[in-house]
């Protein structure tokens, strides 16, 4: 080779080491650590979060702001806060995650505030509705695409008021979630001129709900139930069998007929009538696409956490396309998320000053069409916020919800 052809491919070589090699080189991937629950009561609402998740970022082609996307799973048993935290340090400090993801429960998600807020790592909050991480604990690493809990248990408690129901029970599950999602109903019916006239508290996972079914007091008009995941499905048929349904009505939180374990109910389920923020009978081209992609990829009904970990991985890559992928900048990745909206299966969908969802509640009543059973929306809120029609401030001034547990009955 003569001195001008070696100077010309030298120069080639250069040019394409700078033009398609070392300057064009794809930056690392984007980690992002999930956190699902897996066994218990809860098992299914947490596998379906997670599937959600993965449908998203498969469509998305595991890209997002010009960066591949790698999805690292960590599962937990039921409730369990300090397994919770064991897997997002092992997330964080081993496979060095810059984001986590996921969190069904609210135990969980309070576990792991102090340390996502400690070490800097965003966390947006697929499902866990735990009231004080959007109002009092807030933080500036904690998002949420789903709700908190007592957001649409607002509405359903005004709407109670409104059939001429006036004499409720509440049947709630005994941890914090439980607690947050039946006050919100209890509050607003109240202060609507409704009474409570019983509160019954069920153990997660209780195997048998007819010791505290046979407790409901016959001169009720309606029973609000905060029970969610296999748990749902047993005090749904129970109450049927108890000879219940039909004579006090049951209404309750969108997890009661969660359409992962509608069909398993069968006409137990018919009438009951549940407020949430989206429902797979919603008929928008966003919800018919995703239940359509979900179902025919997964071979199962799409969820409510299904939706809501979509969602969750749809805020993220809006984060990360407005950022151009800089997830290394925590300020301007932050400042992304806080601005995030999508137009979610659920509707549009955009975020508060406390980093929780403003969206719109479904009234939802259970039905059978075309021989499937679905939750039908009869009544909307739109644009409901956590703090319903009270300010962030007068809201947070009264007692919590897990405070006023006992308390409700007069």
């Amino acid at each position: 080779m003569g001195h001008r052809a070696f100077r010309v491919a030298a120069l080639g070589l250069a040019l394409a080491l700078v033009g398609g090699g070392v300057g064009s080189q794809e930056r690392d991937p984007v980690k992002i650590g999930l956190i699902y629950t897996n066994t218990g009561p809860l098992a299914q609402l947490g596998i379906d979060m997670r599937d959600g998740n993965l449908l998203y970022w498969s469509q998305a082609g595991s890209r997002a702001g010009g960066r591949r996307v790698e999805l690292l799973t960590e599962s937990t048993g039921s409730n369990k806060p300090d397994e919770g935290l064991t897997k997002a340090r092992k997330l964080v400090e081993r496979d060095h995650v810059q984001i986590l993801t996921g969190v069904i429960e609210t135990p969980v998600a309070y576990a792991l505030a102090g340390y996502v807020n400690d070490k800097k790592v965003p966390l947006m909050i697929n499902i866990a509705g735990a009231d004080g991480l959007s109002q009092k604990q807030r933080s500036d690493y904690v998002f949420r695409s789903s709700f908190s809990n007592s957001q649409a248990s607002h509405p359903l408690g005004e709407w109670a008021y409104r059939q001429g129901y006036r004499k409720m029970v509440l049947l709630a599950s005994d941890f914090a979630a439980g607690h947050e999602h039946i006050g919100g109903v209890a509050r607003t019916f109240v202060a609507a001129g409704g009474q409570i006239i019983q509160e019954i508290y069920t153990p997660l996972g209780a195997p048998d709900f007819a010791p505290y079914l046979a407790q409901i007091r016959r001169d009720a008009d309606v029973v609000a139930v905060a029970i969610f995941g296999a748990d749902a499905l047993r005090v749904v048929t129970q109450y049927a069998e108890f000879g219940l349904k039909g004579k006090i009505a049951m209404i309750g939180k969108g997890g009661l007929t969660d359409e992962a374990f509608l069909d398993k109910m069968g006409d137990a389920a018919l009438g009951v009538v549940v407020a949430f923020n989206w429902s797979a009978a919603l008929d928008t081209p966003e919800n018919r696409r995703f239940r359509e992609s979900f179902e025919s990829k997964y071979k199962r009904p799409v969820s409510l956490t299904a939706e809501s970990g979509y969602v969750g991985a749809q805020m993220l890559a809006r984060a990360l396309e407005s950022t151009k992928g800089n997830v290394e900048s925590p300020d301007t990745f932050l400042a992304a998320l806080r601005g995030v909206e999508v137009d979610a299966p659920r509707g549009k969908v955009r975020l508060d000053s406390f980093h929780n969802p403003l969206q719109t509640v479904y009234v939802l009543k259970t039905e059978r069409k075309d021989g499937v059973l679905q939750n039908t929306p009869i009544a909307s809120y739109p644009n409901t916020s956590q703090f319903w029609t009270w300010t962030p401030d007068a809201f947070m001034a009264m007692p919590s919800y897990v405070e006023l547990k006992g308390k409700w009955a007069k």
